[in-house]
Order: C-alpha cells, then structure tokens, then sequence
C-alpha cells in the first residue's frame, strides 16, 4: 500500500496523520510505502511518529519503507534523525517497488537502509 503525506507534519497535525495512517493499515498488508515527495515539513513529533509507525508494523511482521527524493527538504531531518537505520528510504515510488518485487523473487532482503 501506498500512503501520500502532503505538507506540513508538526504537532498541531500530527494526531491527524498518525489516525489517517492507522486507518489504512490493514494486518494483511507487508509493506506500507509512506510517500514523503510532498511533505515540506517535519518536526521531531513527525520523526517520532514515523519511528512509532516502523515499530508498530514490525511488531506485526510488516515493514514500512519511505518515499523521498534525495533533494527533498525532509530527507536531511530524516538523515539526521538516523531514521534511515531503521527505515529504508527510496528516491522514488517506482524504486521502493522494484525493491520489494526483487526481495520477494530472491526470498532475501538486500536493501541497506539508506540515510
């Protein structure tokens, strides 16, 4: 599944967000690709929720990896937040997805969480 952040995620939205992204959680899932190309802003409450969104489908046997582009404003929070030894980043939709459907044929994770 394939979830879209737009704007700004800050603690006045952040309740908001995590409650949308819960409700498209569904346990059947594997992987839920949070897409971050048009999130123009995240505080430390929008790094924690993305820390607690990992944790939460770990626990279920799901991962989730993030959608941002090398050039994007939040990619550098999330560098230094090391959010990215916990969750893998792709450049694009198109990579995240070429990287699942390559695990999936070799039974093997070989992605490194990029950050």
């Amino acid at each position: 599944m394939i979830a879209h952040v737009v704007g700004e995620v800050d603690l006045s939205n952040v309740s908001e967000v995590r409650s949308s992204l819960s409700n498209q959680m569904a346990r059947e899932l594997s992987c839920l690709l949070l897409d971050l190309s048009e999130t123009t802003y995240l505080d430390s409450t929008g790094v924690r929720l993305l820390f607690e969104l990992a944790e939460q489908l770990q626990s279920r046997r799901q991962e989730l990896r993030l959608i941002v582009s090398d050039t994007a404003l939040v990619r550098r929070v999330l560098v230094l937040t090391q959010v990215g030894e916990q969750v893998p980043f792709h450049s694009s939709v198109a990579e995240a997805l070429d990287a699942l459907d390559r695990r999936s044929r070799t039974g093997a994770d070989t992605d490194q969480a990029d950050g």
